[in-house]
């Protein structure tokens, strides 16, 4: 078979034909050719074009993305950045249930944090499934002198992924960052043995390295029975009756909060190993990952109580809120 011929001066290499799927994504996508074009550089038939490239689809050869700092600007993220005071904000349209909203937002996080951090940056994680989400779309890239820093101590060890420790050492992995883990469980059996650890030397360099950081993202969890927060295996329903007693609506990082944001001090706080809210409040730049209308409540105290200053969340998420403010 001879080499086609060259079609508005791209140069044809004679070894197409040995993939003609990906030479024709490229002519299609970078070069922007028409599919006419294509068909005519590669001598074959436009539907045959077509075929090539939706099997180029199929098997990943191309990768399309949207600005995502387009989406920062749309009416409804502007409407929650002004209610809120928040510096970035975005919302990703709905897509009427087709998908889950943890993987949805997660994959926008992904762009959103891609394009926000920056050299020397110092960065807390929580944990959670959208937070995993977020570190499995990460693109693989490298920054100068970064650090992914573990915020709270360790979970019981969880089938898909979402502890503390996981999610920062897969965020650390996509971003080839410098890793910081906090070497605790997140809850002691007591008050006594939390307080024997924070006194132990590498403990508190850990801790320091916490309260060195200008970024944190995580997510927000409900109190409803459901909520990671018991599937972590942090808590249980028993112990968390004294929080929603007290009229807790969310928890951040296993710190219960109430629908005006303050932080609800109880029996889990004093055995806790990880970042008080009050120290989730002096970070720079606190990049929450959530949605679902069933967290309408927690995310709307979460905002009310500052810990949120860059939110990404889907549309029906963002009017729940915005309805009940």
């Amino acid at each position: 078979m001879g080499k086609p011929p060259a079609a508005n001066g791209v140069a044809t290499p004679a070894t197409y034909q040995n993939d003609p799927r990906l030479w024709a994504a490229w002519l299609y996508y970078h070069d922007e050719l028409t599919q006419n074009q294509i068909a005519s550089l590669l001598g074959v038939s436009r539907a045959t074009v077509v075929n090539y490239l939706q099997e180029a689809r199929a098997n990943h050869y191309i990768k399309i993305s949207v600005r995502s700092d387009l989406l920062t600007s749309i009416n409804l993220a502007q409407t929650l950045k002004d209610k809120f005071g928040l510096k970035e904000c975005m919302v990703i349209p709905d897509d009427g249930g087709l998908l889950s909203p943890t993987q949805r937002i997660g994959k926008a996080g992904a762009s959103f944090v891609e394009g926000a951090l920056a050299p020397d940056d110092v960065v807390g994680v929580a944990w959670g499934r959208t937070v995993q989400a977020l570190a499995n779309n990460l693109t693989d890239q490298s920054m100068s002198n970064l650090y992914v820093v573990q915020v709270v101590g360790s979970q019981r060890g969880t089938s898909d992924g979402f502890s503390s420790e996981e999610c920062v050492s897969l965020i650390s992995l996509k971003l080839h960052a410098k890793t910081a883990n906090l070497h605790a469980p997140a809850a002691l059996s007591n008050k006594e043995l939390r307080d024997a650890l924070l006194k132990e030397t590498i403990i508190q360099e850990q801790f320091a390295r916490i309260r060195s950081c200008n970024k944190i993202l995580f997510g927000v969890c409900s109190v409803k029975d459901n909520s990671l927060v018991f599937a972590s295996g942090l808590t249980n329903a028993e112990e968390s009756k004294y929080y929603i007693a007290n009229g807790a609506v969310g928890v951040i990082s296993g710190r219960f909060f109430d629908a005006d944001g303050n932080w609800i001090q109880g029996p889990l706080d004093d055995r806790l190993m990880g970042i008080t809210l009050d120290e989730v409040r002096q970070v720079p730049t606190r990049i929450a990952v959530a949605g679902g209308t069933d967290k309408t409540a927690s995310m709307l105290g979460a905002l009310r109580g500052d810990f949120i200053n860059v939110l990404v969340t889907d549309e029906q998420t963002a009017l729940s809120i915005l309805d009940k403010a």
